[in-house]
């Protein structure tokens, strides 16, 4: 099915696509070199999917073309748009966000040299939530090599018109999976433990990702949080990476307190309750502030990616 969606501007796609690159989010999609066209397996309805979007459309007049081709069943193509707008973040109106910061001392420049960078979810929270786990107190080049490996070990490749297609391994190829399969390809022992009991808890029906989408932001907390491995950092970067919430705050986040330092010239690093003091004027926008923080710790519109 082929279909075109109207995202509410302004709408930076190719800034959303750069992103990816430097932050190796690229395991199991491809780009084409002028950030210009996305394509992905992803699942809608329970359905693998080829999905191809290409902008064709400017910022401030944004146009996507999506193809959608059900792999292994039907899908219908209203659920296949739901899916595209949720991934691409297309009915986020940021406009209020820019009017209410245009002025900001601090923020004005920040949002000025982002503006019409959304966020690009990832398409399933298994896998969202997985990444994070990954990256958890490593670098993001080893983050990256780790993902890799395990969708090497248990992702699938799905031919589409002659191009091979990565997937990410679903919670039954990794419940399958023991501590040691994952110690050989270098994740330490609580990480291997981590990640695999979490798979095992969702296949034996202990707890189903998809409710989340119909909770609240504490309600996922106080869901995930009991579980092993995953605390407060890691539930708050499923919920804007994962689930694109807009008003998130991670302030414990040492990237979102170094890019305060560094936007607000300040003299040490602020604390996790300072930068929650600070931030209160932020709502309902927390998210995506600290989305532009993040960027700007760079010199190009893309980040060290904090999943």
């Amino acid at each position: 099915m082929r279909f075109t969606l109207t995202p509410k501007p302004p709408f930076d796609f190719q800034k959303m696509m750069q992103r990816l690159t430097v932050t190796g989010k690229t395991h199991v999609l491809k780009l084409n070199k002028q950030f210009s066209e996305y394509e992905k397996i992803i699942r809608v309805e329970d359905v693998s999917c080829y999905v191809k979007v290409i902008t064709r459309g400017t910022v401030n007049e944004p146009l996507l073309e999506c193809h959608v081709q059900a792999l292994n069943g039907d899908v219908s193509e209203g659920k296949a748009k739901e899916k595209i707008q949720q991934l691409f973040s297309t009915e986020v109106d940021l406009s209020p966000l820019y009017q209410q910061f245009s002025v900001h001392k601090e923020l004005a420049n920040v949002l000025k040299r982002f503006e019409g960078l959304k966020l690009l979810t990832d398409s399933d929270l298994f896998e969202s939530i997985v990444k994070i786990i990954i990256g958890q107190q490593v670098n993001l080049t080893f983050a990256g090599t780790l993902t890799e490996r395990l969708i090497q070990r248990s992702g699938e490749e799905v031919n589409v018109g002659g191009e091979t297609f990565q997937t990410f391994p679903g919670p039954e190829s990794v419940a399958k999976l023991t501590y040691e399969d994952l110690r050989e390809l270098q994740f330490s022992q609580r990480k291997a433990e981590y990640i695999i009991d979490l798979a095992r808890l969702i296949t034996d029906g202990k707890l189903d990702f998809e409710n989340l989408w119909t909770m609240t932001d504490e309600e996922v907390i106080e869901t995930l949080l009991p579980i092993r491995g995953i605390g407060k950092w890691t539930i708050e970067c499923l919920l804007i990476f994962g689930m694109g919430r807009p008003d998130v705050l991670p302030a414990a986040d040492i990237g979102l307190r170094n890019a305060i330092k560094q936007v607000w010239e300040l003299g040490m690093q602020p604390t996790e309750e300072e930068v929650r003091k600070l931030a209160e004027n932020w709502r309902p926008w927390r998210t995506y502030i600290t989305y532009y923080l993040w960027e700007s710790l760079n010199q190009t519109p893309a980040v060290v990616d904090h999943t």
